[in-house]
């Protein structure tokens, strides 16, 4: 065991100061000074308080109830929930004024902000709940359009989640940074806002359509409110969690919910959500909760990946057959994430291979690499791609063919969202 006297003399070395500036250098000169001045503790003084310290930490680590989540009483149909962060008065008043002009039908009453924040990525973001003319709930997404003086544009306008169960809103779209509608064309361009309930002091967006989950640290509170670039990523591809302190000295954080993302902008394809009835063979039959948009040749998803394709339709049962993407039936063009290796992809009854893939330069499928099918009801091939699976193995030189393992489980499938074009709601 190391010698105590070497161990505080240690530390008391590598705290002296470094000439720090302002803000987290100020705080480490702080605590220089203070672990100076213990230098007239003896040794064996100093190892007695250590040793008290961490019997105290593991005490309170051990003991004590575990911090819950408190639901907050919702008001009406409305969110009970208080703002996020200092609300901006002159931002409320901005959004009221595009929600009435060019949302559900106005004027809008009931008003209450859950965001009214000046943001570094989207320069402003407002989130507003209220009531419509019809004394609808609706919930309204604003921000900023950075090709008009940062004018606030409305971005999505829905109607009212169950404020009983609810403890997250969130919007995921790459139209959320110029004119209303218009998706931007670069890699980073997709982001994703979250709004948690009261009580949450740490939120984590992660999605699943890049090589790597981008995530946050859960340990740094983060707060209530937060907006993440997430490239590519669907609301069906993302994941919002919160996390709330769960000790007042470590750093331990509990989760206290992992939800799906709640929709896009105005412009997104939507998801509409089915039910796994039957499965025969490679097949599956969904039950739609609604069926007035899903057409044959519409991709069905899960979080985690693409499942198959629409294939019929029973409008009388309201049902949906879909063929899975290992079926002989499946085929389609597809590409690699990241490299952009083109290809096209092919079900076999059993496994599912990328075929066709050009020979040259910079056209090497690596084992691991993820591959990409561009969704129909997208405007454009590369926003809300869809990963169909990742190379099992590295692709031999002498072949233009290689096997791929779907990232969605697909004997295990419950729900799943099948994409749809964008359709404006009735004001």
């Amino acid at each position: 065991m190391p010698d105590p006297t070497e161990l505080r003399d240690g530390l008391i070395k590598l705290a002296e100061p470094v000439g720090p500036a302002e803000g987290y250098e100020l705080r480490i000169l702080r605590r220089a000074r203070r672990l100076r001045a213990r230098r007239r503790i003896a040794g064996a003084a100093g190892a007695a308080i250590c040793l008290a310290i961490l019997v105290s930490v593991f005490r309170l680590v051990a003991v004590g109830p575990a911090p819950h989540l408190v639901a907050v009483p919702p008001d009406g149909a409305l969110l009970g929930w208080s703002a996020a962060g200092d609300v901006n008065a002159d931002l409320v008043r901005e959004a009221t004024e595009v929600w009435d002009r060019t949302g559900s039908a106005g004027p809008h009453t009931a008003i209450r902000p859950l965001v009214a924040a000046h943001d570094r990525l989207l320069a402003s973001v407002v989130v507003l709940q209220g009531y419509d003319e019809h004394k609808a709930a609706r919930l309204a997404f604003f921000t900023s359009d950075t090709t008009a003086a940062n004018a606030l544009r409305l971005r999505a306008d829905r109607p009212m989640p169950d404020p009983t169960t609810t403890q997250v809103v969130s919007l995921v779209s790459p139209r959320l940074t110029g004119p209303a509608g218009v998706a931007g064309d670069a890699f980073w361009d997709t982001y994703a806002i979250a709004v948690a309930m009261p009580g949450v002091t740490a939120l984590e967006m992660s999605t699943t359509t890049v090589d790597e989950e981008l995530k946050q640290d859960p340990v740094t509170a983060n707060g209530r409110f937060v907006v993440r670039a997430l490239p590519s990523a669907t609301a069906e591809t993302t994941t919002v969690t919160g996390f709330i302190k769960s000790s007042k000295v470590l750093a331990q954080w509990k989760r206290v919910f992992a939800v799906p993302g709640d929709g896009g902008a105005a412009g997104d394809a939507q998801g509409v959500r089915g039910a796994v009835v039957s499965r025969s063979g490679q097949q599956i039959v969904v039950a739609l909760r609604e069926d007035g948009a899903v057409r044959p040749g519409q991709l069905a998803v899960v979080a985690e990946g693409l499942v198959g394709r629409v294939t019929t339709i029973d409008r009388a049962r309201r049902e949906a057959t879909i063929g899975l993407i290992t079926g002989a039936a499946f085929a389609g063009q597809a590409y690699t994430n990241i490299s952009n290796v083109p290809g096209s992809v092919r079900g076999t009854g059993e496994k599912l291979l990328m075929e066709h893939i050009p020979a040259g330069e910079k056209m090497d499928v690596y084992e691991g690499n993820r591959v990409l099918v561009a969704d129909p009801s997208q405007q454009g091939d590369q926003i809300g791609a869809i990963t169909i699976g990742r190379a099992a193995v590295t692709k031999p030189a002498d072949t233009d063919t290689v096997e791929l393992i779907p990232t969605a489980n697909l004997t295990d499938l419950r729900e799943v969202s099948i994409m749809t074009p964008f359709k404006s709601a009735a004001r």
